[in-house]
């Protein structure tokens, strides 16, 4: 078989519609690992997230969020005059998707999360409280560890 200038092209274009049906069926069997699977929501719900926020930052006393290593929790403090605050707090972790979870704030300042089932590293979490007719969003980030 001789080798010419029309047998390269060919080979060309056959090694590229190769590849290229390799990475599609690649790509098909990634998952892409989205920080929020419900991002379309929240972008439809900016400004009240905003409005929260700037309602946050004119707290006098900021919520506070701790990892306490001897009880294996995370420990969630509201400001002390907020103790009718009812919400939701949601940890999440940008490397996975599968460990996110949700916990509710009822009539208490103070929230208590076991981290016993929580994965060692950084986590995320999102207070969404309301107080005196007021909505509250805070964001913050901490770190779980196995000590």
């Amino acid at each position: 078989m001789k080798f010419n200038w029309g047998t390269g092209i060919a080979l060309v274009y056959a090694t590229f519609a190769i590849l290229m049906v390799g990475m599609v069926i690649r790509s098909r069997s990634h998952d892409p690992g989205l920080v929020q699977k419900d991002y379309y929501n929240l972008d439809l719900n900016y400004q009240a997230r905003m409005d929260g926020k700037q309602n946050t930052s004119q707290l006098a006393i900021q919520p506070a969020v701790r990892f306490d290593v001897e009880g294996k929790s995370v420990e969630v403090r509201l400001p002390a005059n907020m103790t009718a605050a009812t919400g939701t707090a949601r940890c999440y972790r940008s490397a996975t998707t599968g460990e996110d979870f949700t916990s509710k704030i009822e009539q208490s300042n103070t929230l208590s999360i076991p981290a016993d089932k929580m994965t060692p590293g950084r986590w995320h979490i999102e207070l969404d409280w309301e107080s005196d007719g007021k909505t509250y969003f805070y964001e913050t980030t901490f770190i779980v560890t196995n000590a």
